[in-house]
């Protein structure tokens, strides 16, 4: 990581390359997965976007938490509920990416150009919202008071021996 640092400078974030470099991958989980739903296993392309767009949130979910937030990495109950975090941050920047394409080419831009641009908007909000609420640094447990020592009585108060 810190090789990749020093070649790609201060302009990108290690981390949003890393996060870029993922969601490319999950492009073509996407493509493979959408392709088999179709061709092999015959299924509505309906269902097998449905089930293809699932299959590459979850691959890319479990890419980044082992790679990309590999310091921030969720275990346990907080790696579903991270799961599903992820999965609500996807849904809003899958939305915003048809948004921002349907807007341009009802622009009358060309439809690559929509489709990068909405993909450029979809993967910097995925990047931002899951940095926030899915890998957020995890804050240190407030340390709890040690019990303080009950004060000595004063003397005029201690019975006679």
């Amino acid at each position: 990581m810190l090789l990749l640092e020093k070649l790609v400078g201060p302009a990108v974030p290690v981390r949003f390359l890393l996060f870029s470099i993922i969601g490319a991958l999950g492009v073509g989980t996407h493509l493979l997965t959408l392709w088999f739903g179709t061709h092999v296993l015959f299924l509505a392309f309906t269902l097998a976007q449905a089930v293809a767009t699932v299959v590459a949130m979850s691959g890319n979910f479990f890419l980044n938490n082992l790679f990309t937030y590999r310091d921030r990495r969720l275990r346990g109950r907080r790696l579903w509920t991270g799961l599903i975090s992820f999965y609500a941050v996807c849904g809003v920047g899958a939305a915003a990416n048809v948004g921002v394409a349907s807007y341009l080419i009802g622009g009358h831009h060309s439809w690559w150009l929509a489709g990068l641009a909405g993909a450029a908007v979809s993967v910097v909000w995925n990047y931002a919202m899951s940095s926030i609420f899915t890998w957020s640094p995890r804050r240190a447990a407030a340390p709890i008071p040690l019990a303080r020592p009950a004060a000595a009585p004063p003397a005029e108060a201690l019975p006679p021996r």
